[in-house]
C-alpha cells in the first residue's frame, strides 16, 4: 500500500472513531439547550403552516395514521455514513406530500419521529433526551411543504416533475441551514463538514424519492399497498445493522491498536497522535505539559518477585496514574516501565498535578522501592513538534535518573566513577559524554528503560579498567608499541573483573568486556563479530569512538564534527555496526552538532521542575516563538 493510501486510511479510521464516540457520549447542557431551541422553533413554524394552509375539508385521518406509523418505523433505520447517518425517510415522506395536504405533513412527520424515538427508548435502545432531538430532525419537511403550498395543484407531467424537483431542493436547503446552525450552536462543527455529510444524505434521498413516488401512485388505487414499503425497509434495516456492527468492530480494533493491554492506558501510538493534536491547539496562554516517567527499581522488583507480580504492579501504577491525572489530561504507558502524561498546564494546579502524577508511580514494601525518574516539557514554549518534545522530555528524565543513586547498582557505579575521576579526571568526563550519546542512540534503536539503563552504565564505566593501566601508556604522546598495545587491550577484561565484583553491575560487566569488539571480527578481547556482539556493546563502541575523535588527546588534536562524522561513515560495516552508525548520526543531526546539549542535567526535586516551568510561563509573551534549543534543566 502506498504512503498516501496509508495516511488516507488512517484519517478515515480516525474520523470513524471520533464520529462513533460522538454518537455514544453523554450530551452537554449546551447541546440540550440548542436542540430545545431548534425544536421550539420548528413546532412554531409547522403549527403556523398547518393552521394557515390546511384545506377546509381536512384530510384522510386513517391514511394519515398509516403514513405516520410507517414513518415511525423507517425513522428507526439509521444507516451510518461518514460522520453522520442516513434515514430512508423519503420512502414515506414522498407519499405523505402526494396523498395528504402538504401543510400538515411537517407536523405528521415530527409525530412519526417522536413515536419512533419513544418506542426505541422504551425498549432501552435510546436515551430520553433523544426524544427532544427527534423534533428538529423534521426540519427537512418544512421546505417541500412551503413550496407545495405556494404552488398549489398543478396540471401535466412536466409541471409536476419541476414542482417535485423544486420541493426536493427546498428540502436540501432547509436541511443544510438547520443542521449547520444546530451543530454550530451545540458543538462548533464547521459548515464544510456539514455540507460533506449532508451531500451523502441527499444522494441517498434522491435515490429513494422515486421509490416513494411509485409507492404513492400504487396507494392511490388502494392505500394498503403502502405496506409494500416494508420489505424494502426490512432490507435497509438489515444492511444498516450490519454496517453498524462493522463500525463497532472497526472501533474496537482502533481502540486495541491505541491501548496498552496491560494497564488500559493509551500506548505510544495514541500519544503520538494526541501530542501532535495538542501541539496544534496549545498556545502561549493555554499551554500543556508533557511529562515522561521511567521507573527506578522496577527491574529489581520484577527479578525478585517474578513477571506476573511485575505485571500486576504495572497495572496498579497505571491505574493510579490515570486517577491522578483525572480530567486534566491523559496518561499513557509507552512500554516496559515507561509512562507518560499529557496535561493542561493550569497556573493554579501545576505543582499539584505534577506531584500527583509522580506520587502515583511510587510504591514501596519491605523488600523493594519503586519510584519514577521524570522529565517535563512545557508546550509549545519549549518544543514546537512532537518528536522534539519527546526527545527533550527523555533527555531531562535520564538526566534526573543519572543524578541520583537509587540502589546497589547506582551506588557501586558512583564509587567506581569517583575512583576514575581521582585516578584520571579526563576519564570521568569522557565517560559522562559517552553515556549521554549512548542513551540517545539506544532510544532511537528501540531500547527499553532497563536496556537503556544498562547501556548508560556500560558507557560510563567502559574505561574503568584503565585505572590499572600505567599513566605512561595512557598519556604517551606518540604511537604505542606492540607490548604497550597488548597491555592496553587488557583494560576491557580488567574492567569486566572489577565490575563483576559488584553483583548489581554484572550485566554491565559483560558489555564493558565487549565494548572494543569490531563488526568485522578484528576487535578484542574475544574477536566477536556482527550480531554476536551485544547491541549495547556496539552502541558503546560507536559513541566511544566519536567522543574520542572529537576530544583532545595527548597524541593528537580533536577532529572537527564533520571529520568525525565522515570517519564513522568510512568505518561503518567494518569497525562499527551500520545500523548503530546510522542511528547515531541521526541523533547528531538532531542536536545540530552542539555536543553541549547532550550533557545530563543535575538531579532536581519536583518543586524545581515546577519552578522551571513557571519561569518559562512567566517569561512568555503573546508573540514569543516556540523554543527549539531549551536546555535539559528540568
Amino acid at each position: 500500500m502506498e504512503l498516501g493510501e496509508v495516511r488516507a486510511q488512517a484519517a478515515a479510521d480516525r474520523l470513524l472513531e471520533d464520529s462513533w464516540d460522538t454518537r455514544s457520549r453523554r450530551l452537554t447542557l449546551r447541546e440540550l439547550a440548542a436542540e430545545a431551541a431548534a425544536a421550539a422553533l420548528f413546532l412554531a413554524c409547522a403549527a403556523g403552516l398547518a393552521l394557515a394552509a390546511t384545506p377546509a375539508g381536512g384530510f384522510d385521518v386513517p391514511l394519515a395514521a398509516l403514513l405516520v406509523a410507517l414513518y415511525a418505523l423507517v425513522s428507526r433505520i439509521e444507516f451510518p455514513v461518514g460522520a453522520g447517518y442516513v434515514v430512508p425517510s423519503y420512502l414515506v415522506l414522498v407519499p405523505m406530500f402526494v396523498m395528504l395536504p402538504p401543510a400538515v405533513v411537517p407536523l405528521l412527520t415530527v409525530l412519526g419521529l417522536v413515536i419512533g424515538t419513544v418506542g426505541q427508548w422504551l425498549v432501552s435502545r435510546s436515551r430520553p433526551e433523544r426524544v427532544l432531538f427527534s423534533i428538529p430532525n423534521a426540519w427537512h419537511a418544512i421546505g417541500p411543504a412551503v413550496v407545495l403550498v405556494i404552488a398549489g395543484p398543478v396540471q401535466g407531467t412536466a409541471e409536476a416533475t419541476a414542482l417535485f424537483l423544486a420541493a426536493f431542493l427546498a428540502a436540501c436547503a432547509v436541511d443544510l441551514v438547520s443542521a449547520t446552525l444546530r451543530e454550530a450552536a451545540a458543538l462548533g462543527v464547521a459548515p464544510q463538514l456539514q455540507l460533506r455529510v449532508l451531500a451523502q444524505v441527499w444522494v441517498v434521498d434522491a435515490c429513494l424519492a422515486p421509490v416513494g413516488l411509485l409507492a404513492a401512485q400504487a396507494a392511490a388505487v388502494s392505500p394498503e399497498r403502502l405496506l409494500l414499503i416494508l420489505p424494502l425497509g426490512g432490507l435497509l434495516l438489515w444492511l444498516a445493522r450490519d454496517r453498524s456492527a462493522r463500525i463497532v468492530q472497526a472501533q474496537q480494533r482502533l481502540e486495541q491498536a491505541s491501548t496498552d493491554p496491560l494497564t488500559g492506558l493509551g500506548n505510544r501510538r495514541l500519544l503520538a497522535t494526541d501530542l501532535t493534536t495538542r501541539l496544534r491547539t496549545a498556545t502561549i496562554q493555554s499551554p500543556a505539559v508533557l511529562m515522561l516517567f521511567d521507573l527506578d527499581g522496577f527491574k529489581r522488583y520484577n527479578d525478585t518477585f517474578g513477571h506476573p507480580a511485575g505485571d500486576a504492579l504495572l497495572a496498579l501504577l497505571g491505574g493510579k496514574l490515570a486517577a491522578a491525572v483525572g480530567s486534566h489530561g491523559t496518561a499513557y504507558r509507552l512500554g516496559g516501565d515507561e509512562f507518560c502524561v499529557l496535561v493542561d498546564a493550569g497556573q493554579e494546579r501545576l505543582e499539584e498535578l505534577l506531584a500527583s502524577a509522580a506520587h502515583a508511580l511510587t510504591e514501596a514494601g519491605e523488600e523493594f522501592t519503586v519510584r519514577p525518574s521524570y522529565g517535563a516539557v512545557l508546550l509549545p514554549h519549549e518544543a514546537s513538534d512532537a518528536e522534539y518534545a519527546l526527545q527533550l522530555a527523555d533527555q531531562r528524565m535520564y538526566g534526573r535518573k543519572h543524578g541520583r543513586a537509587t540502589g546497589p547498582r547506582e551506588q557501586a557505579r558512583d564509587v567506581l566513577m569517583g575512583s576514575m575521576q581521582a585516578c584520571e579526571p579526563s576519564l570521568h568526563e569522557h565517560a559522562t559524554d559517552v553515556a549521554e550519546l549512548a542513551i540517545r542512540t539506544g532510544r532511537r534503536l528501540g531500547m527499553s528503560g532497563e536496556e537503556l539503563d544498562i547501556v548508560a552504565r556500560a558507557a560510563e564505566l567502559h574505561d574503568v579498567g584503565k585505572v590499572a593501566v600505567p599513566d605512561a601508556i595512557l598519556n604517551k604522546p606518540g604511537q604505542l608499541d606492540a607490548t604497550e598495545w597488548e597491555f592496553m587491550r587488557q583494560h576491557t577484561v580488567l574492567g569486566e573483573r572489577i565490575l563483576s565484583a559488584a553483583p548489581a553491575l554484572r550485566p554491565v560487566a559483560r558489555i564493558v568486556r565487549w565494548s572494543h569488539e569490531r563488526w568485522d571480527g578484528r576487535g578484542y578481547p574475544d574477536g566477536l563479530e556482527q550480531d554476536d556482539i551485544p547491541l549495547s556493546a556496539r552502541i558503546v563502541a560507536v559513541c566511544d569512538a566519536f567522543d574520542a575523535m572529537t576530544s583532545d588527546r595527548a597524541y593528537r588534536a580533536a577532529l572537527e564534527l564533520e571529520e568525525a562524522r565522515a570517519e564513522l561513515q568510512r568505518e561503518s560495516g567494518r569497525q562499527f555496526d551500520p545500523a548503530v552508525v546510522e542511528a547515531f548520526l541521526h541523533e547528531i543531526h538532531i542536536a545540530r552538532g552542539r555536543l553541549q546539549d547532550w550533557t545530563g542535567a543535575e538531579a532536581h526535586e519536583l518543586d524545581e521542575v515546577a519552578k522551571h516551568l513557571r519561569e518559562v510561563l512567566a517569561a512568555a509573551t503573546g508573540t514569543l516563538a516556540p523554543r527549539r534549543a531549551a536546555s535539559a534543566a528540568a
